[in-house]
């Protein structure tokens, strides 16, 4: 296989941790998943499980509010529990090998495999997701920003090139959002919606809603508010999910180690 060929601004900004990474030891081996299309090159470690909080989504204006922000109101569904933004696998096998640096793969995900590895204009520029009609109406009403076509985004950045058909895969992301949002976790973020409380009590109470080997699985990213001089506001909840574990989540040994977060220690929770 060809060596793989940076577009040039990312090389120049990423080329320090290209460099770092080519002196550590690959991280594809017996612990990795294999892709549901069984190439061993495209075998990965770990899920990011990525959840939109809708309420800070909105007030932040962030990208990935759905279009109804307008007509939200507290009582509303999808501001007393989490919705999906995606499940992205990790970098796959045969990318590390070369040293693809993650935050490449991160920006790329399955486009990098499109000729010139070209991005779409817009994530309405990707196909239409083929799911059946009941499984369309669920992630519909589990992903409001679907309406501005996240899911075409999310299948085929993160999913396609593996080989996941659009259903299993969705049905999966929705049961595990099914798990999250009777769990604990989001129990206290519920509780605490309109509140500010530091970030050692957010994770304290991830937790405790999902056993202490999820410590570390944690990812919290906020916004900010319109005026405001930090991004303060929680948007998402992302979580780390060991890739041969996906059936098992949220059990506390399907969790992996993830990265802190943009939040700073006060985070508000908008209702």
């Amino acid at each position: 296989m060809s060596a793989i060929r940076f577009p040039c601004a990312a090389l120049a900004l990423l080329l320090p941790l290209a460099l770092l990474l080519v002196a550590l030891p690959a991280r594809a081996g017996a612990g990795f998943d294999p892709a549901p299309s069984g190439k061993p090159g495209m075998r990965f470690a770990e899920y990011t499980y990525a959840l939109i909080w809708e309420p800070g989504a909105c007030l932040a204006r962030d990208a990935l509010a759905g279009p109804d922000c307008a007509t939200r109101t507290p009582r509303d569904a999808r501001s007393r529990q989490f919705s999906l933004h995606g499940l992205w696998a990790s970098t796959p096998a045969e990318l590390q090998a070369q040293h693809m640096p993650d935050p490449v793969w991160w920006r790329y995900g399955c486009y990098w495999y499109r000729p010139g590895h070209a991005i779409p204009a817009g994530f309405c520029s990707n196909a239409a997701v083929d799911l059946p009609a009941t499984l369309h109406a669920r992630l519909w009403r589990a992903m409001p920003a679907a309406q501005r076509c996240l899911d075409r985004h999310e299948y085929f950045k993160h999913a396609q090139c593996f080989g996941f058909r659009p259903a299993p895969f969705f049905g999966r992301a929705l049961d595990m959002l099914d798990a999250v949002n009777a769990s604990a976790f989001t129990a206290w973020i519920r509780a605490h919606a309109g509140q500010t409380v530091s970030r050692g009590a957010v994770r304290a109470a991830f937790r405790r809603g999902f056993g202490p080997d999820s410590r570390h699985a944690l990812e919290l990213r906020c916004g900010r508010r319109p005026g405001a001089a930090q991004a303060d506001v929680l948007v998402q909840a992302w979580m780390t999910v060991r890739a041969g574990r996906l059936a098992r989540f949220p059990a506390p040994d399907s969790f992996g180690h993830g990265r802190r977060g943009n939040c700073p220690a006060r985070i508000f929770i908008a209702r």
